[in-house]
């Protein structure tokens, strides 16, 4: 098993409870850490067999677009 970390990702986004959270926003700092197993991407040397940062980043991003009151909250 492998661990993948980024750290330090920056948003800017509209999440809390309180209605002027909502209105004028605020910073966030996301780390996400993702445990996975890497055999098959060490073993072949080839990128399409690993995890893809990029495309991570642009999911976490997505995902704090998405004004709410709580980080918690999931999209349906």
């Amino acid at each position: 098993m492998a661990l993948i970390s980024l750290e330090g990702m920056e948003f800017f986004a509209y999440h809390g409870c309180f209605s002027e959270e909502q209105i004028i926003g605020t910073r966030f700092v996301v780390d996400l850490y993702i445990e996975t197993d890497m055999k098959e991407a060490e073993e072949s040397d080839k990128l399409s067999k690993t995890i893809n940062y990029q495309d991570v980043y642009l999911m976490v991003k997505e995902q704090m677009m998405v004004k709410s009151k709580l980080l918690e909250h999931r999209r349906k």
